[in-house]
């Protein structure tokens, strides 16, 4: 449920943008817990203005389904 809703906010804006404030509170209300990680570390490799991962200099969008996990490559 979680997920569907995320997917329904996400969709709304550009991909590789900063998330604007709504979509930063929706993300903080549906993972409060991920989100405070997130937010507080600085190593992790996520960005959570743009909802992406940087790894190795590279970024990335990880999305979940069920058990499996996909990386999509940004441009």
């Amino acid at each position: 449920m979680r997920n569907t809703i995320w997917n329904a906010v996400r969709s709304k804006v550009p991909e590789g943008a900063i998330l604007p404030w709504w979509a930063l509170a929706v993300r903080a209300v549906l993972y409060p817990l991920d989100f405070f990680y997130w937010r507080m570390s600085q190593t992790r490799g996520y960005q959570w203005q743009s909802d992406t991962w940087l790894i190795n200099g590279e970024a990335f969008r990880v999305t979940r389904t069920g058990e499996t996990v996909k990386f999509e490559k940004l441009p």
